[in-house]
């Protein structure tokens, strides 16, 4: 098991997180490794950090290649480091994430036992900011839900260093290897068309820590006002990101149909955002789109009377849990 796993690492100002991220790869215990980081025009000194890294890593026999290029954000940084790769495997992992010990060689070595796959992905711990971990597990997985439609509906995550490509599959779609310089959405980009086309695998465990960050303007936003825009933008960006993805890789009449389930899941994430800063108007207008297309289930109304009736939600979580129960019976029969 000869395969070269090669790691794009895109850094912009990341000094703070060089050393833990970096420190992760050094530390796995598969042998074919090349890191290619990307520092997309950072002002700080991650350029001094990295280029020790180098020397580290080489001299334990990962190499690792360097790359300065101008600020062009994440995906130019992701285009850039595509063009160099040369490994059979390909993993993403953002500076201010890391690995977890093993995670690599695992994921190689489920890759090559499942010849019929070409993505594997695996759990990992949400560190929060107040240092706060939380497991997170893929309930879609559990369930055996079809990980493509979990993405399109933000069901499960697309961290950076939770999956793992064959790099010969996923070049089928972009052979220029180029995705879409999006401000959102860029391992959406990596995992969906090989997703959509290929069969996928998963590793119960985790095998990295996804570090929560705050970005510089959420720390600008003085209001909660400011701070709920900056969420809406946020979900019409990764609405945006998903819609391009469907027409991307889907050219049949499958496509009105996806297209709507990334409609449907914006208007819910839309729900959530109201539900989180008790904006009523923003509430009725999101449900009232699901509601006059039929397609509002029984967790929309939790949601939507959750802030504008709050006396029918135990009403309603009981009929969940009713159903719930039913449905577990009528599997075991």
């Amino acid at each position: 098991m000869n395969k070269t796993v090669s790691i794009i690492v895109p850094c912009f100002n990341g000094e703070r997180f060089v050393d833990r991220c970096l420190h992760s790869i050094e530390i796995q215990n598969y042998p074919y490794i090349e890191v290619v980081v990307v520092n997309d025009g950072s002002t700080d000194q991650s350029e001094s950090k990295i280029l020790k890294w180098k020397e580290k890593l080489e001299s334990r026999g990962i190499f690792l290649i360097y790359i300065k290029q101008k600020n062009q954000g994440p995906g130019s940084a992701i285009n850039t480091g595509l063009k160099y790769i040369s490994g059979e495997y390909l993993s993403l992992l953002d500076v201010d994430d890391e690995y977890l010990q093993g995670a690599l060689s695992e994921r190689v070595e489920f890759l090559e036992n499942h010849k019929d796959m070409d993505v594997v992905r695996s759990n990992g711990w949400y560190i929060r900011k107040n240092g706060k971990s939380l497991f997170v597990y893929d309930k879609c997985e559990k369930e055996i839900y079809n990980p493509f439609v979990a993405l399109l509906e933000g069901k499960t995550n697309n961290w950076a260093g939770s999956y793992m490509v064959r790099v010969s599959s996923l070049f089928q779609f972009y052979p220029d290897r180029e995705i879409y310089q999006s401000r959102y959405g860029q391992n959406l980009q990596i995992l969906l068309p090989v997703l959509y086309k290929k069969k996928s695998g998963f590793i119960d465990k985790p095998h990295m820590n996804y570090n929560q960050q705050e970005n510089s303007l959420t720390r600008t936003a003085a209001s909660e006002r400011e701070k709920m825009d900056l969420d809406l933008d946020n979900a019409r960006g990764y609405r945006d990101i998903r819609e391009h993805m469907v027409r991307f890789i889907i050219h049949d009449e499958e496509q009105a149909y996806y297209l709507s389930i990334v409609k449907n899941a914006h208007l819910r994430r839309i729900m959530q955002i109201a539900d989180v800063y008790n904006n009523n108007y923003l509430m009725k207008q999101a449900f009232s789109k699901l509601t006059i297309e039929k397609n509002a289930q029984l967790d929309d109304y939790i949601t939507y009377y959750h802030l504008i009736q709050p006396k029918f939600v135990p009403i309603l979580r009981l009929i969940r849990k009713t159903r719930y129960i039913f449905e577990k019976i009528m599997k075991k029969e």
